[in-house]
């Protein structure tokens, strides 16, 4: 089993939904879930992962993300700074706008945010503020 499949199915167990609820939820035909969940879907479109991570309540970032990397990797000086940059952040937009927000969405944003800043600009990066604003607003959605 593949680790999406994986991530799904732990995803799929902590939320106590199956996979008609998944079906139900985005539309997708049963086939399309269940072929996914069985690895017989090869490269499943970005377009029914991302309505698959919708109905488990997490980003389709979240859903890709490898987990047991991010744990195990040391982090730089310059990382944690980021890191803490991207949480004050989160954390003072999230109450500024008044918006009430469970830790897991809480916890995901703040990672969504620090892996742009890092991915987005390599050699100085900062927090985006244009993506911070969109990405709470995505998730403020859900």
């Amino acid at each position: 089993m593949t680790n999406l499949q994986n991530r799904i199915r732990e995803l799929m167990a902590q939320k106590d939904i199956n996979a008609v609820k998944i079906e139900k939820t985005t539309g997708l035909n049963r086939n399309t879930v269940y072929s996914i969940l069985a690895g017989n879907s090869k490269t499943p479109s970005a377009q029914n992962l991302q309505l698959i991570a919708k109905a488990l309540g997490v980003s389709l970032e979240f859903l890709l993300l490898d987990v047991e990397k991010i744990m195990i990797e040391n982090l730089t000086a310059e990382q944690i700074k980021i890191f803490c940059d991207a949480t004050n952040s989160v954390t003072t937009s999230i109450i500024e706008k008044k918006i009430n927000i469970s830790l897991e969405k809480l916890v995901a944003l703040i990672k969504e945010v620090y892996q742009y800043s890092i991915e987005a600009e390599a050699e100085s990066p900062h927090i985006d503020d244009k993506f911070l604003r969109w990405t709470i607003d995505k998730y403020h959605k859900f």
